[in-house]
């Protein structure tokens, strides 16, 4: 039923190019694709939050994205989703009569206009559970406490850092059934979870085999997927993270639209039913030692001394004229970074550093330095000094 239209995903997907994605271009789309969609709630600066609906069948879905503002790929995977579906009448139909699937592009719309992780009133949403401060976070819940959902979808990015445990792969995709206390017993939602984030993994092993991992099953007591997954809710996290030379996360949305796909396929055909565990607990976790770029072996001196270390660099991204993001790169580590690995790296073999600023290359600094005679401007290895 997927595979088909997983080949022809060029043919289905939306008109959302960038990552910035404001409340704005949210609101437009709905309207001008007249998506059946409801307003359940609004934001601390009365923005609308929209729920879109499609299916009458008796398994019901919730999936919600942009909980944190600036994290924007699980959204544009679900617009594809969205348009794939109505322009797909075969695919349509069989949705709409097995699945009752409820999404909402956007839960924390301030965050999205302002490209920030928190809401407007500086609020971790994903942290506001317990105490339910946000007008957002009491939205979620009375929705899902109305509807009963058979499966909860928390979609999130992550940063560029992570990857799966002892590779050099990014981890474009993480998965997580968040854990409902600290004992590690498994609840009867967290083993639905993990039956159905299996069928996903078997899903994409063609498409993703060295690049899936386990999010952490720490367990955070005022974490919005512990909570509904302690209340019985059977939840599924997704964290969309880089992809090889993909900062803009064209690839990893494609691989997300996928994944859920995939879940719909599971549930309908009933696949999450049979025990496929070992695909959760094969995928390696998550780890944190990449970096966006890695420069290896510099020198460093001054009159007396000379040193030899690795620099490296991350990405901030800041937006910029109200259209796109920009990533500036910054120095994150200096020393040796032999247990880390780069996204991209260079061999300076002892070049010697240098920079307007210093002689030393400084933590939280930009990433516009000299290596002998090559010119690095915005962490990247650009033309030589001596062919300018």
């Amino acid at each position: 039923m997927i595979d088909t239209v997983l080949t022809n995903y060029e043919n289905w997907k939306e008109d959302l190019p960038n990552r910035y994605l404001p409340a704005t271009r949210v609101e437009e789309l709905i309207f001008k694709n007249s998506y059946s969609f409801e307003v359940i709630g609004s934001s601390f600066e009365d923005r609308p939050i929209y729920k879109l609906n499609i299916g009458k069948g008796k398994t019901k879905i919730l999936l919600w994205s942009q909980m944190h503002g600036n994290e924007s790929t699980a959204t544009r995977a679900m617009f594809d989703i969205w348009k794939l579906l109505h322009e797909d009448e075969t695919l349509y139909n069989i949705i709409e009569q097995q699945l009752e699937i409820h999404f909402i592009p956007q839960l924390n719309p301030d965050g999205a206009e302002k490209y920030t992780r928190r809401n407007a009133a500086n609020i971790d949403i994903n942290r506001d559970f317990v105490e339910s401060q946000s007008p957002e976070m009491r939205t979620l819940k009375e929705l899902v406490v109305k509807w009963d959902y058979d499966f909860l979808f928390n979609l999130h990015d992550q940063r560029t850092i992570f990857h799966p445990k002892n590779s050099n792969h990014p981890a474009s995709l993480s998965f997580l059934a968040p854990v409902t206390d600290s004992t590690g017993a498994i609840s009867t939602s967290q083993r639905k979870a993990i039956q159905l984030i299996s069928c996903i993994i078997e899903g994409l092993q063609d498409f993703l085999p060295h690049q899936m991992a386990r999010f952490s099953d720490e367990f955070y007591p005022k974490a919005t997927g512990d909570n509904f997954q302690k209340l019985g809710y059977p939840t599924i996290l997704i964290e969309c993270g880089h992809f090889p030379n993909d900062y803009k996360r064209v690839q990893t949305r494609r691989f997300t639209s996928f994944a859920i796909l995939k879940a719909f396929e599971a549930i309908i055909k009933q696949q999450h039913l049979i025990d496929k565990s070992d695909y959760y607990y094969n995928t390696p976790m998550n780890s944190q030692k990449a970096l966006d770029i890695i420069y290896r072996d510099v020198k460093i001196e001054n009159a007396k001394h000379s040193s030899k270390v690795d620099i490296g660099i991350l990405y901030r991204e800041v937006l910029e004229n109200e259209e796109e993001i920009s990533f500036k790169a910054e120095i994150v580590e200096v020393g040796d970074l032999s247990d880390y690995f780069g996204h991209d790296e260079y061999h300076a073999e002892n070049r010697v550093f240098k920079s307007e600023s210093n002689i030393y290359p400084e933590i939280g600094n930009s990433a516009d330095f000299q290596i002998g005679e090559w010119n690095v401007v915005n962490g990247a290895k650009t033309t030589s000094w001596s062919t300018r």
